[in-house]
Order: structure tokens, then sequence, then C-alpha cells
């Protein structure tokens, strides 16, 4: 595609959103930018407002934001471009989709956020076990914890289908510590698996970028 004019990027879990739409330029410099926090993921309404906000050219969804984007994808113009990075389509390992996070690890994050008043702090392993590579400074810019309670919920019992990914671009890091791309791949044969890269969202973006051959005009 020669130009994307217009980019509506839905964030992953607990990211700071400048930081996120950092990332998504980088991939994507001379775009329009609009980033997505889902505050309450399961709200059909919340969903329907914030993306009749952001039409866009180009819908990224990565890592929460791409079992958002599933369960929602029927919002979504048919002409738009739409991409799911680190995608989920259950979260949880004993769906057997690709996701390899346990209940258990689950209740623990959840225990963790209620317990410490100092959300930050509560984080700081969890973005250092997923190597999301963002300055320590922007730790202050997470969304607040009952925010990310709903989210860690979402994650726990929503499931999408791998048939409901046909519409999208998918793309997966070989050594994402999130996803079983073997697993997933029987759902969604037509996976896209960047060697060597794990769950942080710069890679994934820039071979998005490559597989749509873009080019900004404007440089």
């Amino acid at each position: 595609m020669d130009k994307i004019s217009t980019i509506t990027a839905v964030s992953g879990w607990a990211l700071p959103q400048q930081w996120f739409a950092q990332e998504v330029a980088t991939a994507f410099p001379g775009s329009h930018i609009e980033v997505i926090y889902p505050e309450t993921p399961e709200r059909a309404e919340e969903a329907e407002i914030l993306l009749r906000r952001y039409p866009a050219d180009l819908y990224i969804g990565y890592s929460l934001g791409s079992l958002w984007l599933l369960k929602y994808k029927d919002l979504l113009p048919s002409s738009s471009i739409k991409a799911l990075l680190a995608p989920i389509l259950s979260f949880l390992d004993k769906d057997e989709m690709g996701g390899t996070t346990s209940e258990t690890q689950l209740k623990y994050l959840t225990r963790i956020l209620r317990q410490n008043s100092d959300t930050c702090a509560s984080l700081k392993n969890f973005f250092s076990y997923s190597d999301l590579p963002f300055p320590e400074k922007m730790i202050e810019d997470v969304p607040g914890r009952e925010i990310l309670l709903r989210g860690v919920e979402f994650l726990k019992t929503y499931r999408a289908k791998g048939e409901d990914a046909k519409i999208f671009l998918s793309i997966v890091g070989e050594n994402d510590i999130f996803i079983n791309e073997g697993l997933l791949r029987r759902h969604i044969p037509g996976l896209d698996v960047v060697q060597g890269v794990g769950h942080a969202p710069g890679n994934l973006l820039k071979r998005l970028a490559g597989q749509l051959n873009w080019k900004n005009h404007n440089l």
C-alpha cells in the first residue's frame, strides 16, 4: 500500500499510551495515529464510541488490543486494513488456543494489584518479565488500578475463534512468552512468525509495515 494516512492502534494491557503511539509512529512515520486503551473491554458501547471517534485506514490490535478488536471486528469498516500483533484468541493455557498463562498466574496478578496501593511498583516485575522496553519514567502514565483489573478480567474470560481472525493480518514473535505460536497457528493458519522476536511491539510493527510495503509520501 502506498500510503496509510490514519491509523487507530489498540494498546496492550497496562501500556502507557504515549509510548505505544511512539512505537507505531516509528514504523509508520507521517501517519496520523490515534491510540485506544479500552477502559472497560467488555462494554460494547465503549467500543462503538471509540471506533466511531477514530476511523482509520489501518486498525492495529496489539496483545490485549488484538483480543478487543476480534471481539468488535464487526464495527470495523470493511474497506480498512486490519492487523493483529501478538494476537490473542484466549490468554489462558487451559483453552489450548495459543495462550501460555495459567489461571493461577492471573489470580496472583489480580491479588497483587488489589493489595498494593502502589500500582507502578506492582507492574515493574510484569514489564521486566514481558520485555517491554519503555522508559521507566513512563510507568507513571499507565492506566489506573481499576482499569487494569478490568483488563485482567477480560483476558481471563473472553475467547475469540480462529475464524474471527480471517479478516486480519496476524503477526507474532517467535519468542513471545505469552503465546505458543505453534498452537496458535492451528487456529490462525496464515499467522506470520517473526524469528528471534518476543512480545514487544516494535519489531512486529516493522514487519507489518513491510508487509504493507508502506511508503511515506511526505518525506
